[in-house]
């Protein structure tokens, strides 16, 4: 396959001799025209001549033939034949016999037009028709086109030679631009080929060549950063992921080892040990669960189950099954709802709601309040749940929604920090929104917002 630069120049070649065969073609017509134009007017003038000396000699000696020798003899130039006619058609004198008549023009009107003549040579002839005294004559002047038609060849001879040259030069100009101008890409393409997983910060220099090459690094630079970004989270990610792995399997691992260390252990213990791994295993299995969700979901690979559902009829019963966690705390759990029929996975939703409400018991002190509300506007629907806890500073409310971060690591339950993060790509999967509207030292307002149904 020919390379860029060799298509560049083989359009461009192809073009320019379009350009030059219809540059050439108008120039030898163009020519040419003005060459016969000015045959003619020379034809033209010496045609008037002889009809104004011809009148004045029949004026002077009244006879038609004398009359027109003593006008050739006046008006006769080298290289141009001059013949007068009666009325009939006769010839009354006759300067060269080698001068073409069409008797149809000895008929007609006056005109100009090109004829062959005898020996195969193009003459330009012109004929005049007039009258003198009663008596009527035709004048024909004509001339051979060699010397015109030697000089448009002479002209197409030069042409013929000078496309050629022209066409060689400009395609060794062509492929010289085309080498200068696609340099700057080679060199994006060898600093691009050098980019590794190793030097993910790496950039495309701009080339300098004109703005649509700067916009190509331009473009290229942005997808490195997104990929950059994109790399980074992933290490972050698996760096964050093994932490939190490590934790309840460090803890499983300590149980099993103290509780084998000894022959025999009395049933309490190894119930106590049991339990302990079989909380750290809930543990480790709801983390594997929300990170494989958030791995899918960055994929594209988490397939959404919409269906017609009730937001209210969710909200009720998360509201209902995290009651006893509450009361536990001590805490007044509220909630109002009005019907909000939406399109959307069950499933999902309900684990978005599950994952805000308890992030707001979490982080709700003894005796504090948790209120949950749910409402249909003209926007949509926009549910709410404020809780009583000590807020979230100004600097870390979008923070909360990325994934392994905890503010207060002490309080979180044995959380991985991943909840907030789910719940706003479900918000988002959905065509809505989740953020925290306020947050102050009374609480904090987490706002979902879905669009209408």
């Amino acid at each position: 396959m020919l390379s860029l630069r060799a298509r560049l120049t083989a359009w461009y070649s192809v073009l320019l001799l379009l350009a030059l065969a219809l540059f050439t073609a108008a120039v030898l017509w163009i020519n040419w025209r003005l060459m016969l134009a000015g045959f003619d007017e020379t034809l033209a003038g010496v045609s008037v001549t002889a009809d104004n000396l011809l009148r004045e000699e029949v004026g002077e000696l009244h006879d038609l033939r004398n009359a027109a020798e003593e006008m050739i003899e006046v008006v006769h130039q080298p290289g141009i034949a001059i013949a007068v006619f009666d009325e009939k058609g006769t010839a009354l004198h006759l300067v060269s016999s080698e001068l073409p008549i069409a008797r149809d023009s000895l008929n007609g009107a006056s005109s100009m037009r090109s004829i062959e003549g005898g020996d195969g040579r193009s003459w330009r002839v012109t004929t005049r028709r007039g009258s003198v005294e009663g008596q009527s004559f035709v004048i024909v002047v004509g001339a051979p086109l060699d010397g015109p038609v030697q000089e448009w060849w002479r002209l197409v001879r030069t042409c013929a030679i000078g496309i050629p040259v022209a066409l060689a030069l400009a395609v060794c100009g062509g492929w010289w631009i085309g080498r200068h101008g696609l340099r700057p890409l080679e060199r994006m393409s060898d600093e691009s080929q050098a980019i590794t997983a190793r030097t993910p910060d790496a950039r495309l220099s701009p080339p300098l060549a004109g703005r649509e090459l700067d916009q190509v690094a331009h473009a290229f630079n942005l997808v490195l950063e997104r990929l950059g970004s994109a790399l980074s989270t992933q290490r972050r990610f698996m760096a964050d992921a093994s932490h939190e792995l490590r934790t309840p399997l460090s803890t499983m691992r300590t149980a099993a080892d103290v509780t084998l260390s000894q022959p025999t252990r009395e049933e309490a213990e190894y119930r106590e040990a049991l339990t302990v791994v079989a909380q750290q295993a809930t543990r480790l299995s709801r983390l594997v669960d929300d990170m494989f969700i958030l791995a899918r979901a960055d994929g594209g690979g988490y397939p959404l189950k919409p269906a017609d559902v009730d937001l209210d009829a969710i909200v009720d019963d998360a509201v209902r099954e995290f009651t006893p966690a509450a009361q536990a705390k001590r805490i007044d759990l509220r909630a109002s709802a009005t019907p909000a029929p939406m399109r959307g996975d069950e499933a999902l939703l309900r684990r978005m709601f599950a994952n805000l409400l308890g992030n707001a018991l979490t982080y709700t002190p003894a005796g504090g309040v948790v209120d949950v509300s749910l409402v249909r506007d003209s926007d949509g629907l926009l549910l709410r749940l404020r809780d009583t806890g000590a807020g979230i500073p100004d600097g870390d409310r979008e923070r909360v929604f990325e994934r392994f971060v905890r503010l207060d690591p002490a309080r979180a339950a044995g959380g991985a920090g991943l909840g907030l993060s789910i719940a706003r790509w479900i918000a988002e999967a959905h065509g809505g929104s989740l953020r925290v509207e306020r947050s102050g030292p009374d609480g904090t307002v987490f706002a979902a917002r879905f669009p209408r149904f």
